[in-house]
């Protein structure tokens, strides 16, 4: 007996498998959205940091009463809003 290779192979999957497959694809489709999401918001942290210590720095150069600061203390900064506001969150989640 001889495999015909220029048909394509015949798999017969059953109806709940194929929902099985489905749902399974689903759950990884979403597992990777979250985990671009996580980069996006890591890749977004010094953008974040820097503009807020540009805006600090204009504001202390306009106002002697605000202080400026630097790198590390505005990503320190960024990095407590984000913990508040995630804490925020979960406080109000339904």
């Amino acid at each position: 007996m001889s495999y015909d290779y220029s048909k394509p192979p015949t798999v017969t999957t059953s109806r709940d498998r194929a929902r099985l497959l489905s749902e399974e694809q689903r759950r990884q489709a979403q597992g990777a959205a979250v985990a671009a999401a996580c980069v996006f918001m890591i890749a977004v942290i010094p953008l974040q940091a820097l503009v807020l210590m540009l805006v600090m720095g204009a504001a202390h150069g306009a106002f002697a009463a605000v202080p400026a600061i630097g790198y590390g203390t505005s990503i320190m900064f960024i990095l407590g809003a984000d913990l508040v506001i995630g804490f925020i969150r979960r406080l109000f989640r339904k």
